[in-house]
């Protein structure tokens, strides 16, 4: 009986590193109301998730280091204006992508055609402003770090159409001169209001861009004018009514089909990124902390087992031998 109770002991010693050390963590991440992650956190033994109310709480105690790293969406993180009293915050790098905004445009129908035309030649003028990295400048303009679009994302079948007679976007060329977007003041460098109550920001930089694209293009001289509706909602309603040519303004290609629009090539990519103070500790990027989620390893696991039945057999012997 003394024997096999110096067993279990020995047993439980040589478990005891193993079971201290899953329950150990090695990162603080927070997190905040407005953008939830704890879906990405769960999986990792060695992070600890501490929760804030705003954003603003956790990037404060960030800056101090009193946390580790902040885990929120990318829109956050670059907006400057949530940096002016936080600084020294940096991005480490995006953990998960999540949304890709696209601009939208009514679905072609016995009433009206030529929408496809416009989404196409406005998704071939995109797929030009990439090539030739203006959307970089654009969006060093409006926004901190990296942006996250890269060319794998653009896609290589877009085609300039040829405007059907008629249609919007043969309008547009040749009768109206002018490419109307359905805006919304969204408090964000994508898009905002200035003093002026002139919209700015990203978004109309880069359909400025666009405009010019077309309009070189198919030889003509398009001017880019901004609808703007107010809010998101009343964008859509716009643009169902025809007060403008398309709309722009976080708004995904699920999201369009769903309010029965059609949405194009994403222009900005949206997600989940991790950003780091000078008291946080140093990392090469974000796969230094998620990398692999926290798994068993079944041959060290098994391999203590052996070391264990072969001490557990030894002492028995020798126990039964003095026996």
């Amino acid at each position: 009986m003394r024997a096999f109770t110096t067993c279990l002991c020995l047993a439980s010693l040589l478990l005891s590193p193993t079971i201290l050390a899953s329950a150990s963590s090695d990162y603080s991440v927070a997190s905040s109301e407005e953008v939830s992650v704890s879906y990405l956190i769960d999986p990792y033994s060695h992070i600890s998730e501490q929760s804030y109310l705003d954003y603003n709480m956790a990037m404060r105690d960030l800056m101090v280091g009193n946390i580790d790293f902040f885990l929120t969406s990318q829109m956050i993180a670059t907006d400057p204006d949530n940096s002016e009293n936080t600084p020294g915050l940096e991005i480490v790098g995006m953990i998960e992508r999540t949304e890709f905004y696209t601009p939208v445009v009514r679905p072609d129908s016995q009433q009206e055609s030529g929408n496809a035309d416009l989404l196409n030649a406005i998704n071939s003028a995109l797929r030009e402003v990439f090539a030739s990295n203006s959307d970089y400048d654009a969006y060093l303009t409006w926004f901190l770090g990296e942006p996250e679009m890269d060319m794998t994302l653009i896609s290589e079948t877009h085609l300039w159409p040829t405007p059907t007679d008629g249609g919007v976007l043969d309008e547009i060329i040749q009768d109206e001169q002018e490419l109307v977007a359905c805006m919304y003041d969204q408090g964000t460098p994508m898009s905002w209001l200035d003093g002026s109550a002139e919209m700015r920001g990203f978004e109309v930089d880069m359909f400025e861009m666009v405009t010019s694209r077309i309009s070189s293009h198919y030889s003509t001289q398009l001017s880019f004018r901004v609808w703007n509706s107010g809010g998101e909602f009343e964008a859509v309603q716009d643009l169902k009514r025809g007060d403008c040519d398309f709309m722009v303004g976080s708004m995904t290609s699920q999201k369009a089909v769903s309010k029965g629009l059609r949405g194009g090539q994403a222009y900005y990519v949206d997600g989940i990124v991790l950003m780091s103070s000078q008291h946080s500790p140093q990392l090469d990027d974000v796969n230094d902390i998620f990398g692999e989620s926290d798994k068993p390893e079944v041959d060290a696991f098994d391999s203590r087992w052996i070391v264990i039945s072969l001490l557990m057999v030894f002492i028995l012997y020798q126990s039964l031998r003095r026996d």
